[in-house]
């Protein structure tokens, strides 16, 4: 696992891949000299690999370090900063069973990030899609696909489980529930067009004007800003006052292969997963019309998933 270099402008490119090896670490593959915290956690699909970054806005000079997580079978990651844990859906065996790996000491990275615990998902479950932990009350939501359904499944009491414990929610959602977000602020779940009540899963409204097709949704519910991920139109579309009748789009950004979009509230930051490109988008709530300024991540012949951090 070694450290490599990011390059970053207004549109640079890193053009090494996250799950090459290097000479510069030692013999058990961790990196020197990169010891700092890490902050921004990229899940490398392909690889089974995870690239930690030591700043949550990567600029010139930044490094990647990588750390393996295997069996990784989920389309994004999860990190709690309370516990220093990094939490991923994990697939192996046969009969498939799909369960939660949780990685402690997650901002060391390959320095320290190991396989701490895991936990069993239902057997009927056959891909655990998009994982998303509400940091306040510490449950674990994950959409799940079993076989002919999504459903959503919630645990509570997420940094406690081990072995197969029973979800607190098992709920069908048969309109689709691939990557959804959550405002937990106003109960609302989004996904694809339409906003859910998140207490039951009836449908509270459509959204505007929205083609079917949305991929990945992400909201930032301090300023009520839906960024939604379009793989058939191939766009990132900007919502604002989502969760409002006054619900609208403002911004629509061409993104070819676009598949999952992640935000960082607090600081105002948007990251867009493009195959093997993450998008870095500051300022995000300011985007309007259809251009705007981006720094990249990029990891040759991967697919990268949607980003955990700090």
């Amino acid at each position: 696992m070694t450290r490599r270099p990011f390059l970053a402008s207004a549109l640079a490119v890193l053009l090494i891949s996250l799950s090459a090896c290097g000479g510069d670490g030692d013999e058990a593959g961790h990196s020197s000299g990169n010891n700092s915290p890490k902050l921004l956690f990229v899940p490398d699909k392909a690889h089974n690999i995870v690239g930690a970054l030591m700043t949550l806005a990567p600029v010139n000079g930044a490094a990647i370090d990588t750390f393996a997580f295997n069996a990784f079978a989920s389309d994004n990651l999860q990190y709690d900063p309370v516990r220093d844990e990094l939490y991923g859906a994990t697939a192996a065996g046969s009969p498939l069973q799909v369960s939660v790996s949780v990685y402690g000491s997650a901002s060391k990275g390959s320095a320290g990030a190991a396989l701490g615990r895991s936990f069993k998902l239902p057997a009927d479950v056959v891909r655990a899609n998009w994982l998303t932990l509400d940091r306040a009350s510490g449950t674990l939501y994950i959409a799940a696909t079993r076989q002919g359904d999504s459903t959503l499944l919630a645990y509570k009491n997420a940094a406690t489980l081990t072995g197969t414990p029973a979800p607190d929610r098992n709920q069908v959602f048969s309109g689709g529930l691939l990557q959804p977000a959550f405002d937990f602020t106003r109960g609302i779940v989004y996904a694809g067009t339409a906003r859910l009540d998140l207490a039951t899963g009836a449908q509270i409204a459509t959204l505007p004007g929205l083609p079917v097709g949305g991929t990945s949704a992400a909201i930032d519910a301090q300023r009520d800003v839906l960024y939604l991920a379009n793989s058939i139109d191939n766009t990132l579309r900007v919502v604002a006052q989502a969760s409002t009748a006054n619900a609208a789009i403002v911004a629509t950004l061409p993104l070819n292969d676009i598949q999952y979009v992640t935000v960082d509230p607090a600081n105002d930051r948007l990251y867009a997963s493009v195959l093997a490109t993450v998008y870095v988008f500051e300022n995000a709530s300011a985007i309007r019309g259809n251009s705007a300024v981006a720094s990249t991540v990029t990891s040759a012949g991967a697919t990268l998933g949607g980003v955990a951090f700090r």
